[in-house]
């Protein structure tokens, strides 16, 4: 039952409110959700069933070939993930150069473009007021 707790991400016993509206909580989650710590704990429940001799349930959903194909699954995903991490991180990084870090940025010349047209519309038009609510700024 630890393993499938572990699984779902639930407490054996449910963490209990502090009495006392002073007295700070001092509960930590204990869920390990985490992609790695799933595949892990998925393996525990595996083994766990494989060293068990009298595990043969009828249901398809409950069979050991079944989690080993989720695991396998749950990997592949995760394998996929970390892939597209790193050419993520670097356009978001060449994003934020080009929106926010370069002399010529994005920022700075839409600013620039509004207060040139301050300069040329009447402050009383709907132009204007549209355009002064426009905000953009660095991040």
């Amino acid at each position: 039952m630890a393993v499938v707790r572990k699984l779902k991400g639930v407490r054996k016993i449910s963490a209990t409110a502090a009495t006392d509206p002073d007295k700070e909580q001092s509960n930590y989650s204990v869920s390990q959700m985490s992609y790695d710590q799933r595949t892990n704990n998925m393996d525990g429940l595996i083994a766990l069933l494989q060293s068990t001799p009298n595990y043969n349930p009828n249901e398809t959903e409950y069979k050991i070939a079944t989690y080993q194909d989720k695991k396998a699954a749950m990997l592949e995903k995760t394998q996929a993930v970390a892939d597209a991490y790193v050419p993520l991180n670097n356009a978001r990084s060449i994003r934020n150069d080009t929106v926010y870090n370069t002399q010529d940025n994005l920022v700075d010349t839409a600013n620039k473009a509004k207060d040139y047209l301050f300069t040329i519309l009447d402050s009383d038009s709907v132009v204007y007021k549209a355009i002064s609510k426009i905000r953009f700024k660095h991040w």
